[in-house]
């Protein structure tokens, strides 16, 4: 059969879309995600009549156990649980190994990676340059790191108006496992099957959004309802401790201080603080969602400059955190940003793959001093130690690219010279 040359430009153009696009199926993917000593895990996501994997947990040389593994359903798919035992080195399953650091020399943060399709706002999940978070596992691959936090908001394909654009789209939409598996466990399987994770709820896994998938598959075992907050974990390497805080359902409007609400969260941050007050390590991180001071641009009106988030604030300034807090790593406004002053360094790392947050010349005149906002591009954050022994940030783009090196731990100086101006694609 001969094609006429339009006809064949045509067929061209089909295959290589097809030949690139990504593909959104992960089956027999097994995982783990760090917590405190009794709620650490790993899972594995299988078919819906699949069967769950043989998984060994080597303490040390020659000293292997192998757990059963507990089935779950979450819509089409079987997810097989188990918890990770105290003092576990190695997990194994088939030829594959997950190392569990004792005491993590790189770390990688970012957050916000899921393609925004929300009504009639689409982004195009099938462009890599409009949802490159495919193209960033895929620099994270290379960065050797010895753990991954995702500081929240995985999914975010909830509901797409438009016929055409979204006709692609169709069957990964909502809160089932599909959109689950599209918009961030098929494309992240390379760095779920190869380096232990933390994962940080994000308000879009709330409990009127993706709550079940979040915790069919991202918490730890025995969370089958929905909570106001999870309880905080705590995950201790060594001297140095990860503090995993749920503030994903903290309004951003600020709430009145003495209201039965935020009498709740006062109870909860107020735990948290004791608890860390309590634990012997010297270095801490706490890992939220909703950052506690950060700045959002108005994007429904002038310029300005919009504090997120007030009610953190107020707790913090009745309870300061405590002085061993180090970092305050956060997501939720999609571009980074490190804030420094009468408190804890705190870097905002949310440019995983959603849709960005741009600041205009007209509002980024009106960043307070004590905060640096970079021009936004997608990426993650590489945490590296100096020879000196002190944290350094290095922001990278998409293709694992070196945008910024961050002194975190210097408040003069955050970040080296930035790019002249933002990065559109």
């Amino acid at each position: 059969m001969r094609l006429s040359k339009s006809s064949a430009l045509v067929l061209l153009v089909f295959l290589a879309a097809c030949a690139h696009k990504p593909s959104d199926k992960a089956e027999n993917l097994t995982y783990v995600g760090l917590a405190d000593s009794k709620n650490s895990f790993v899972r594995t996501v299988a078919p819906k009549d699949g069967k769950c994997p043989t998984v060994q947990f080597a303490k040390a040389p020659g000293e292997v156990d192998v757990l059963p593994m507990q089935e779950a359903k979450f819509d089409s798919t079987t997810v097989c649980e188990a918890n990770l035992p105290e003092g576990t080195k190695t997990v194994i399953v088939g030829e594959r190994q997950i190392s569990i650091p004792e005491s993590p020399k790189r770390i990688i943060i970012f957050g916000d990676t899921g393609c925004r399709l929300k009504g009639n706002y689409f982004q195009d999940c099938n462009n890599p340059n409009e949802w490159p978070f495919a193209r960033i596992v895929k620099a994270i691959d290379k960065e050797n790191a010895d753990l991954i936090v995702h500081v929240g908001d995985y999914h975010y394909r909830e509901t797409c108006n438009d016929p055409v654009k979204c006709a692609p789209f169709k069957d990964t939409l909502g809160y089932g496992y599909r959109a689950w598996e599209a918009d961030f466990i098929a494309p992240a399987t390379s760095l779920l099957q190869a380096k232990p994770f933390v994962f940080i709820r994000g308000n879009h896994e709330d409990c009127q959004r993706a709550h079940e998938g979040f915790s069919k598959l991202l918490t730890p075992l025995g969370e089958n309802s929905c909570p106001q907050f999870q309880e905080t974990r705590y995950t201790s390497f060594g001297n140095m401790l990860m503090v995993n805080f749920d503030n994903a359902t903290l309004s951003d409007q600020k709430l009145d201080p003495k209201s039965p609400e935020m009498a709740v969260w006062r109870a909860h941050y107020r735990k948290m603080v004791n608890t860390i007050n309590s634990r012997p390590e010297t270095e801490v991180w706490l890992m939220v969602h909703r950052p506690i001071w950060g700045l959002a641009p108005n994007w429904n009106g002038p310029a300005a400059v919009l504090p997120v988030n007030l009610n953190m604030q107020t707790l913090t300034k009745e309870m300061p955190l405590p002085k061993k807090v180090k970092f305050v790593f956060a997501g939720h406004i999609h571009n980074t940003q490190i804030s420094t002053g009468n408190h804890p360094v705190h870097v905002v790392m949310g440019e995983g793959g959603t849709a960005l947050d741009y600041y205009d010349a007209a509002t980024r005149r009106l960043i307070p001093a004590g905060f640096t906002v970079l021009p936004s591009n997608h990426g993650y954050m590489v945490l590296d130690k100096d020879a000196q022994g002190k944290w350094i940030g290095t922001v990278k783009g998409y293709e694992g690219q070196t945008n910024f090196v961050c002194s975190l731990e210097d408040p003069k100086m955050p970040c080296d010279a930035p790019v002249k101006s933002e990065v559109k694609k």
